[in-house]
């Protein structure tokens, strides 16, 4: 591999990283000695193993099918193993891409039937013995289980649906010795750990440390040190050599890993192992540097102005560059420059009295592992001209970098909320119904009766006739959590396959009647956010119509056909009045209560 350490510049190797290189296309045909050493072991892997083996021994025709989305690895891990695993080329026929036709004049669909053949249900019939491994996107997979195609192809079409293949659910990819057909779905499986503590991720970890580790086996730390360390005259104010040494600490990596862990829960981000080898590239490399050659990197960087400095640095390009990607898109929503707290507000306000930056630096921030930054903020309050012209991006500067590297005791990034909704999150997926309990009948049941107008008791507000200020009207609803207490229990203390909604419900008391919904981050931070006093507006009623059509659905569960309370709004007293219906003598009964 020594053809990685001829360029001059640790920016011609960090390339292979990009998205649009030759490196992030996968195939059956070649797994080379760069993707080898990138390659980290994930779960799906493992199981995916296991099936092929006992697919393998299997005494019938077994057809894999190693579905997912794009860019979810399903390439990658079958180029792996078939390099692993010689008999794969022999004992096996594989085809990588399920919807790649060799013919052009064919549809995906038509591709499909070809390659789905074998496994048909007349063929099937033939006893003769094939063993397949086919990678299929699921929108594929439900294209063709829809189509005309179909129906030679029953057994499949029933295996898929039986499997909950194409449904939101987590369902066992168990080798089932009895089927012709095995599966296993990477789409079920995330690029991180939930755990009860939180959030962690050993894949992305390992992906960075690829690329950072002090190992004499990666090309890149080789590259850093051949290059950066001992052949460049402006190494120590460049911003790529930088940026390169931040990510290499475990600390910036864990706030990177969880910032992305963050978007894709709270976000709905969905991430591939190329995106996310994209996004480090990009972190790393700015804009700026990516059509110029070796020589003209280090002449740019020669006469580098502390503005263009700031505006390379890794902390800034996280969150400044929305368009680039999905996942810098996702992440600039996340930007600390959009909270606003007690802490921040004082900062920047010591910001416009403090006359040397620098103070401020040294005092919230581990600063010493930017020297060269450290020493332009110092010299900047000598110079009030240039002080003047720089305050904004300096102030900038400090609240992308407190996310990254503040003091211990200056922790001001901590989300409540974002931590219960996964330790909720955690909860539901192993089983453990009774951490639930304060989700179910505190907050949910405070965001139900809430949402239309605070009610009391087990009365909530009702929509009748047109909408007027002086009274409300409310029946009564009783409602109570219905749990599925058949879920299996799992026992896992970190969990990789999971689903990252909460399906929860709530029953009519004493009847068979109910309503769910699934809840996701957003509309928890909005149920949170209810139980503190807000009131959801018409943009919210208009973002989560679905949690809208939940209510009205409960509602319909309520006994406003027998009675309903009428309050006043306005007047100090608040009456209320009761109007029921008699429906033994059919009469009606209005009161006072």
């Amino acid at each position: 591999m020594s053809e990685r350490l001829v360029s001059s510049c640790l920016v011609s190797l960090l390339k292979k990283c990009k998205q649009s290189s030759k490196e992030a296309v996968d195939n059956l045909q070649s797994f080379d000695s760069f993707k080898s050493y990138m390659h980290i072991p994930r779960v799906v892997e493992t199981e995916l193993e296991e099936i092929i083996f006992r697919a393998r021994h299997s005494e019938k025709s077994q057809l894999i099918l190693v579905c997912g989305g794009v860019g979810d690895g399903k390439s990658h891990t079958l180029a792996y193993l078939k390099s692993k695993y010689p008999f794969l080329s022999t004992e096996f026929y594989i085809h990588n891409d399920a919807t790649e036709s060799f013919d052009p004049q064919k549809t995906s669909i038509q591709t499909l039937a070809e390659c789905f053949q074998e496994f048909s249900d007349e063929n099937l019939k033939s006893g003769l013995i094939k063993k397949s491994i086919l990678a299929i996107n699921l929108g594929a997979l439900n294209n063709f289980i829809d189509s005309g195609y179909a129906s030679d192809f029953k057994q499949l079409r029933n295996y898929v649906t039986e499997k909950e293949i194409l449904e939101y659910s987590i369902t066992s990819n168990d080798f089932d010795p009895s089927s012709h057909f095995q599966f296993v779905n990477f789409s079920d499986f995330h690029m991180f750990e939930i755990t009860e503590a939180g959030t962690k991720s050993d894949y992305l970890s390992g992906l960075i440390n690829k690329i950072t580790a002090p190992l004499e086996e990666n090309p890149f730390f080789k590259s850093y040190e051949n290059n950066c360390m001992n052949n460049c005259q402006v190494a120590k104010q460049c911003p790529i050599k930088q940026n390169y040494e931040l990510l290499a600490e475990s600390k910036i990596q864990k706030k990177v890993i969880d910032l992305i862990i963050n978007a894709v829960i709270s976000e709905k981000l969905i991430v591939s192992s190329r995106a996310f080898l994209n996004f480090i590239y990009n972190i790393i490399v700015a804009p700026c540097y990516e059509s110029l050659p070796d020589e003209l990197i280090k002449e740019e960087n020669a006469d580098i102005k502390i503005r263009e400095y700031v505006e390379r640095l890794l902390p800034l390009l996280v969150f400044a560059q929305p368009d680039s990607s999905n996942i810098t898109n996702a992440l600039s929503n996340l930007s600390p420059t959009k909270l606003r707290n007690e802490q921040i507000d004082q900062v920047l306000i010591n910001f416009r009295t403090v006359d040397d930056k620098s103070e401020l630096f040294r005092k919230y921030l581990d600063i010493n592992s930017l020297p060269y930054l450290l020493k332009q903020i110092e010299m900047i309050h000598k110079d009030e001209q240039v002080k003047a012209q720089l305050e904004p991006e300096i102030g900038r500067l400090f609240i992308h970098l407190s996310f990254f590297i503040s003091n211990e005791s200056w922790n001001i990034y901590y989300n409540p909320v974002f931590h219960k909704f996964v330790s909720y999150l955690y909860s539901a997926n192993v089983g453990n119904m009774g951490q639930l309990a304060n989700l179910y009948k505190n907050e949910l049941r405070e965001a139900i009766f809430s949402w239309n107008g605070n009610g009391f008791g087990d009365y909530i507000s009702m929509s009748v006739g047109h909408p007027q200020s002086s009274y409300k009207t409310l029946q009564r609803l009783e409602i109570q959590p219905l749990i599925n207490k058949e879920m299996v229990k799992r026992s896992e203390k970190e969990l990789s396959r999971f689903l990252i909604k909460i399906p929860v419900a709530f029953k009519l008391k004493n009847t068979d009647g109910s309503v769910a919904v699934e809840l996701d981050f957003s509309l928890y931070r909005l149920v949170t956010k209810i139980g503190e006093g807000y009131r959801p507006n018409k943009n919210d009623k208009l973002q989560f119509i679905n949690f809208v059509d939940f209510i009205n659905k409960l509602s319909e569960l309520g006994n406003g056909h027998e009675e309903i309370i009428v309050e006043e709004v306005q007047t100090a007293s608040k009456k209320k009045f009761s109007l029921s219906y008699d429906n033994t003598f059919e009469n009606y009964k209005f009161m006072v209560v």
